[in-house]
């Protein structure tokens, strides 16, 4: 059995410390969803899309400035996979807003 030690770091602990250690993330799934409503909600494709793709580019931005124990759950692979895999989303997404043809 054992007892709950205090942690030496006290700051480690809580909600608000994940928000503090996965900021990285929650601020491109942030700028994921804004573009998602920006689509669902305001009816813009174009608009919403490339705030999606900004994001995700943003993402891959910061992986790759980033050192690897702030990086949050952007970290999955090696930096350089998750870097190129970022940024082959978010050129997709970008290539996909501006030739998908509004409607008519």
């Amino acid at each position: 059995m054992t007892a709950d030690l205090p942690s030496r770091e006290p700051w480690l602990t809580g909600p608000s410390s994940v928000r503090r250690r996965q900021w990285p993330f929650l601020t491109v799934l942030v700028g994921v969803l804004l573009g998602l409503a920006v689509v669902v909600v305001l009816d813009r494709f174009r608009r919403g899309t490339i705030l999606m793709a900004a994001s995700v580019v943003f993402g891959a931005w910061m992986r790759a400035l980033l050192p690897t124990e702030r990086a949050g759950l952007l970290q999955v692979r090696s930096r350089g996979i998750d870097v190129v895999t970022l940024l082959v989303l978010g050129v997709g997404l970008t290539v996909l807003a501006l030739v998908v043809p509004p409607p008519s």
